[in-house]
Order: C-alpha cells, then sequence, then structure tokens
C-alpha cells in the first residue's frame, strides 16, 4: 500500500488544469475594469462659431520696454463689446516661471508662466477674467519680471476672449435648473449681457450672428419643460430663433411683447437630459426682425415630472 505525504494528497485532491487556464495572468483582476465609461452629451446639430467675440493684441503691436529687473509691455486696443473676458498670454519659454500681470480696464491680473515646450497645446494661458465696462479704446498694460522679449522668453500677445459674467447655478435639489443670462457665454460682437436690476439680461442682439451658450452640469437626469423667458420691444417681433440642448433641436417665432424686458414664459416643450456631468444649450438666430432678436432673462429646465 502506497503512503502520501500530506501536500501530495493536497496537490492530488485539486482540480487539474486545462491548458487554456495554465495560460492565464498571475496578475490581480483589474478592480475598475467592470465600470462603464459615462456617456457624454450629444453635440449640436450645427458647427457653431466659439471664435466669434474673441481677440488677440498681437505682441508686434505692442511697445516693450526691457528692464533689469522688469519689463512692460503697452498696448492700444479698440473693443467694440462691453463684457467679461477670458484674457489669456501667448508665449514661448525655457524658464521655469516668469511672473506676469497684466492690467485693462480696471482690472488687475497676475499669474505665473511656466515653461513651455513643443508639445504643448498652444491655447493661451488665462490669467483671469477682464471686465470692459464700455466699448471704447482701452490701454492695455503688462509687467513681467525680467526680460520677456528675448529667446528665452518671447511674449506673443495677449488674447481676450466672451465670458460669462457669473458661474453657471448646479442643479436644483428639487431637480429644476435655471440658466441665467448672467451664466451664459455671449459670442458676439454687440450683444452681451446687460447688468442692472431692472435689465439682468442679455440684451443688444443686433447682429443675426451673435449667439449665446450654457454650459452646465445635470446631477439627476430625466425628462424637463423647457420654457425661455424673453422680451421684445414693439416693431422689433419675427425673428426665428433655434435652442440647441445638445443634439436636440426646438425652435420658435419671437413675438412683441410689450418691450424688451416686458418677459413673456414660452414653454418650448419636453427635452430629455440623458448624461450626467457636463450638458450645454445655445440659443442661435436664423433670422432677425426688424429692430433686434430679442432680450433673454433665463431658460429653466423643470422636471416634467
Amino acid at each position: 500500500m502506497k503512503r502520501f505525504t500530506p501536500l501530495v494528497a493536497l496537490l492530488m485532491a485539486l482540480p487539474q488544469l486545462n491548458a487554456e487556464e495554465t495560460s492565464t495572468t498571475n496578475l490581480p483582476p483589474d478592480p475598475f475594469g467592470t465600470i462603464d465609461e459615462a456617456a457624454k452629451a450629444g453635440d449640436y446639430p450645427i458647427e457653431v462659431d466659439r471664435t466669434r467675440g474673441a481677440f488677440t493684441l498681437d505682441a508686434s503691436d505692442g511697445q516693450y520696454q526691457p528692464g533689469s529687473h522688469f519689463a512692460n509691455w503697452f498696448w492700444n486696443a479698440k473693443i467694440e463689446r462691453c463684457g467679461n473676458y477670458y484674457v489669456g498670454l501667448i508665449y514661448d519659454s525655457s524658464r521655469p516661471k516668469l511672473g506676469v500681470q497684466l492690467k485693462v480696464g480696471d482690472s488687475i491680473l497676475k499669474g505665473y508662466a511656466p515653461r513651455t515646450n513643443s508639445l504643448m497645446a498652444k491655447d493661451p494661458m488665462i490669467l483671469g477674467k477682464g471686465y470692459i465696462p464700455e466699448p471704447g479704446e482701452y490701454s492695455v498694460t503688462m509687467l513681467t519680471g525680467d526680460q520677456s522679449n528675448v529667446p528665452t522668453f518671447q511674449v506673443k500677445g495677449v488674447h481676450f476672449s466672451p465670458a460669462p459674467e457669473n458661474e453657471p447655478h448646479g442643479q436644483s435639489i428639487d431637480g429644476s435648473i435655471v440658466l441665467d443670462a448672467a451664466t451664459a457665454t455671449t459670442y458676439s460682437e454687440t450683444m452681451r449681457y446687460e447688468r442692472g436690476e431692472e435689465k439682468n439680461c442679455l440684451g443688444f442682439w443686433t447682429d443675426v450672428d451673435d449667439w449665446a451658450e450654457w454650459v452646465f452640469d445635470v446631477t439627476t437626469s430625466g425628462e424637463f419643460k423647457m420654457t425661455i423667458f424673453y422680451g421684445c420691444g414693439e416693431g422689433a417681433g419675427g425673428s426665428e430663433v433655434a435652442v440647441y440642448l445638445n443634439d436636440q433641436t426646438h425652435e420658435f417665432t419671437v413675438a412683441e411683447t410689450g418691450g424688451f424686458q416686458e418677459w413673456k414664459e414660452l414653454d418650448l416643450g419636453i427635452v430629455k437630459l440623458d448624461s450626467i456631468g457636463e450638458n450645454k444649450l445655445a440659443v442661435i438666430p436664423k433670422s432677425k426682425g426688424e429692430k433686434a432678436v430679442m432680450d433673454i432673462q433665463k431658460i429653466v429646465l423643470t422636471p416634467s415630472s
């Protein structure tokens, strides 16, 4: 009678592995392998121009004064659209970092410009938001540490792009989403956010190519009733407008409301927000009435249930 050691007996009791099973890796399973990638909201069914209203002050159009510790740049800019702008520095640098301070209007923006390389995107380094109270001529000045027009650090220009007045609100506890005029980005030449309690709206919409966009987060998906609050003065009705919510389209004709700040609530129907996270909505005119498109106070998405 054969005798087996406990180890041999244990090995003989284990199930036999076939060739396919023995070829598997001994690495532990990926703990995140079963997580599905979150679905993103669909894109607009049309192409949009997010460069509208943006402009760049080239270094070649400015004046440069070097210094032993600080350098100065000066530009004269004719700015047609008032409101908020993202102000960004366009530059190349082989230095670890260089301090930058820019002034436009009453806005003073500060930051540190890090080293760049050929693999980096050429997007401007955003210094912050600058506010332009009225269209007109503005002096733009920039102070940099040491020299900033030499091979180790070269300023290429200063870029201005439209920015919202305020950051967007989150989805409310009751599921509603309020898109105030102040949280819209106005890609425009004339249309802009108008401050003041009696206004607090998007106005001066005299150019049919101007448009507005809201980017907002959704935490609870579902179906929503979409309502726009707008005003239109006497003799200014008739504009055709499209509202794009992600990949959905809703159109309407602007009616006179008695005044540009006499608000009318217009139900645009039921829409679906299927994607958690970033969503976007655009209001784009297809045609303009006699005077202007309209003023917008807000757009509200209310859970339909």
